[in-house]
């Protein structure tokens, strides 16, 4: 079957992205963009043919990659999977079986493509967007509809909307698959024997959901050897002069789970400049840290604790917040600014230093039990098995 994803969100990158760019051309890209090219390299190896269109860069950052040399090639295939831009250049055969598409994606009749068999919507969000459209398309091109939740509790921010979909769409079809991650390149960088150092923090989310809350607290710990080293794949610029930060903006996967092998914990505070706490609705940057053999340090929130409950270790919430009540709201706001305090983070930190044995218990399984459940090969088939059903 052909199989078309359209993957939005991505117009800044620090390179174009592909499955080599990601991996080892500078390429650095977010959960969706990783847990997408993963996914359709899969259905590819699986033998279907696999189309994956994105948004362009900004022009400014197509001049500048330009200049040294980087060019996107529209219809070029890699690793069995054909990328083009949103205007479909270089793909000849614009007739699909398989429409997926996700977070705020609506256009459906504006793309020039035919889809013969089904749509499917991946919720990478706590929010469904353009549910009409989606609803709509199927309706108007005798499509089955299929829904993709990526974790329990996203799933129950989306069951409201889905529910009401479902009213109007009754044959629509609902799974669960966790998101993949890049096993490969994992397995590729522990057979490189990393050293790991200590007092080594590493921040690679988006720099919005809690990095100045987590350099805040490191700036405060007595460690002379202290290093905090920060990735953002959205391309964000973070002053500071302290002599321990490191900023490395996008990179592929190959550089950053070499930082990671190398990093002790990863600081994730989750609260945000718009003055709301952050929720993950699957949290790939935590799933990598913690394959990598990174201790987490952050919230009891969103699908972090059905997803890594024994691997993390967490905060104590801010005096006066309600984090049962919090975990049934998709959005939180913080106002008062609550969650920028640090004590809570240095505590942690100050446990962990002098209690070795729970860093050691950590390690001695954290790898294996991440790809026993998420990697590329477990995650693919799932794919396979949810579209085979849906089709």
């Amino acid at each position: 079957m052909r199989i078309l994803f359209i993957v939005i969100g991505n117009s800044r990158r620090s390179n174009y992205l592909n499955g080599n760019t990601i991996r080892y051309g500078g390429g650095g890209g977010s959960g969706t963009d990783t847990s997408s090219i993963i996914v359709a390299e899969q259905l590819a190896f699986f033998g279907h043919e696999v189309v994956f269109a994105s948004e362009k860069l900004e022009p400014l950052l197509e001049s500048r990659y330009a200049q040294r040399g980087d060019y996107f090639n529209s219809g070029s295939v890699v690793r069995g999977v054909q990328y083009c831009n949103m205007e479909f250049e270089g793909v000849h055969n614009l007739d699909f079986d398989i429409l997926i598409s996700s977070l705020w994606f609506s256009k459906y009749k504006e793309l020039p493509v035919t889809v013969k068999k089904s749509i499917i919507y991946w919720c990478h969000m706590q929010w469904v967007y353009g549910v009409d459209e989606i609803v709509n398309y199927a309706k108007d091109n005798n499509l089955s509809l299929g829904i993709v939740n990526i974790s329990e509790w996203e799933k129950k921010m989306t069951y409201n909307v889905i529910s009401s979909m479902r009213d109007k769409f009754p044959s629509l079809k609902t799974t669960l698959i966790p998101n993949p991650i890049m096993d490969d390149i994992i397995e590729e960088v522990i057979a490189s024997n990393p050293i790991r150092k200590p007092h080594k923090f590493i921040f690679h989310a988006a720099w919005a959901r809690g990095g100045n809350v987590a350099v805040d607290a490191v700036r405060q710990l007595p460690y002379e050897d202290k290093e905090f080293h920060a990735f953002d794949y959205l391309l964000a610029t973070h002053a500071h002069s302290d002599s321990f930060f490191n900023l490395h903006n996008g990179v592929d996967k190959k550089t950053l789970f070499t930082h990671l092998a190398e990093s002790e914990y990863f600081i994730y505070p989750l609260y945000t400049p718009y003055k709301d706490v952050h929720k993950d609705t699957f949290s790939c940057v935590v799933a990598e840290a913690i394959a990598l053999g990174v201790i987490p340090i952050t919230y009891r929130l969103g699908a972090l604790p059905e997803n890594f409950d024994e691997y993390c270790q967490w905060l104590d919430f801010p005096s006066g917040v309600d984090p049962d009540k919090m975990q049934e709201e998709p959005l939180s706001k913080d106002e008062e600014g609550k969650f920028t305090i640090t004590e809570n983070i240095l505590r942690k930190i100050d446990y962990l230093e002098n209690n070795l044995e729970v860093k050691n218990n950590f390690r001695s399984r954290c790898t294996e039990d991440m790809l026993s459940k998420f990697s590329s090969s477990i995650i693919g088939q799932k794919w396979v098995n949810f579209i085979s059903d849906l089709i």
